[in-house]
């Protein structure tokens, strides 16, 4: 079993210096748009993910992972982009107690980026 790191890769929740970028490479309103995307889609990503543990699919968990980080980075989520770097890792090595140990702490962290990039949506 692999433990869950007691600090997050990024201690920055979000970076609003990456908003800022998205928002000048594709414009405010489809950054915008990207950004309520990503919100709107978090619930159903993570159910995912708890799905794909609960069948003990590693190629669906993979494919759920790379979404989170991948969508997180570009939507300047760090620590949650970070949580699913380390996913990334434990599914690789089919690590399902490092996982499932993952799974509160993404969830909390998930829940935080929604607050914070709600706030921050009006800004871009």
């Amino acid at each position: 079993m692999t433990a869950v790191i007691d600090s997050p890769v990024s201690h920055v929740l979000v970076s609003s210096a990456s908003l800022r970028e998205l928002s000048r490479q594709m414009g405010p309103e489809i950054c915008r748009q990207f950004v309520g995307n990503y919100i709107d889609m978090w619930e159903g990503r993570y159910r995912r993910l708890v799905n794909s543990l609960d069948g003990e699919d590693y190629p669906g968990a993979m494919d759920v992972v790379l979404s989170i980080k991948i969508s997180s980075h570009m939507a300047g989520a760090k620590r949650l982009a970070g949580y699913a770097g380390i996913a990334q890792e434990m599914v690789g090595r089919t690590d399902i107690q490092g996982l499932l140990s993952l799974l509160e702490p993404m969830q909390e962290c998930g829940a935080a980026t929604l607050v914070s990039l709600r706030e921050m949506l009006d800004a871009i």
